[in-house]
């Protein structure tokens, strides 16, 4: 049996500044916005489809992680089509699925939001999604600045003026928005790519540390094991 729900995200949240008219894509940063009420409403629905019995208590957590990831990916193309049925979480695309990494630092947790899996020639997102946030040790937000390379590869950022994503290069900057790595196919040989991420104070400029994210060359893509990232 099998259920469909779409939402109409911008009932979640009206005061949220979205895309501006005739923009053909929401950012990676609007759909983070939206992120909290989305929960919410997975919440709920993840409760209702267990007492339905369409989905097990087990596999709840695979399930709502899977949904993210699909929200993430076809979010920004303006629509969100939910599919829930007993079994489906086996055949759930690791591109989908949404995955949480942290890192502990001198100065505090690093966590970062990406994908399982980025597979460049049918990947729905620009690149594979980095999304950072640092909390010192009592567990409070650090006001902090990025820069990001990497040992190949390219960063893009959403362009609001231009309503797309663009590529900024073998580097980029960040304040908080999300950056994108990109790169062809890899080679059967290739070398796994390391993404650096470095951290400063937004007032001091001083530096809070650095992270590693390594990406492991998998097939047609490159997937993400839950400790490829570590700090110093």
């Amino acid at each position: 049996m099998r259920f469909f729900a779409s939402i109409a995200l911008l009932l979640l949240l009206p005061a949220l500044a979205l895309a501006g008219e005739g923009d053909p894509l929401l950012s990676g940063d609007e759909l983070m916005g939206l992120e909290e009420s989305y929960c919410a409403f997975l919440d709920e629905l993840g409760d209702l489809l267990v007492s339905r019995g369409l989905l097990s208590e087990g596999d709840l957590p695979a399930w709502r992680d899977t949904q993210l990831g699909d929200y993430f990916q076809n979010g920004g193309y303006g629509s969100i089509l939910v599919t829930y049925m007993p079994g489906a979480i086996d055949y759930a695309r690791e591109e989908d699925t949404l995955l949480t990494l942290h890192a502990e630092l001198p100065c505090g947790t690093l966590e970062l939001i990406t994908v399982r899996r980025y597979t460049p020639q049918d990947s729905t997102l620009p690149g594979l999604m980095l999304s950072m946030n640092l909390t010192d040790a009592q567990g409070m937000p650090v006001d902090a600045t990025w820069q990001l390379s990497a040992t190949s590869g390219l960063f893009l950022k959403w362009d609001a003026l231009g309503g797309t994503y663009a590529s900024v290069g073998a580097s980029a900057s960040s304040e908080g928005e999300s950056v994108y790595w990109s790169d062809q196919t890899p080679a059967q040989n290739a070398n796994d790519p390391v993404i650096t991420l470095s951290m400063f104070d937004a007032r001091t400029g001083e530096s809070l540390g650095q992270a590693y994210l390594t990406l492991r060359v998998d097939g047609e893509g490159y997937r993400l094991e839950d400790g490829a990232l570590s700090g110093s």
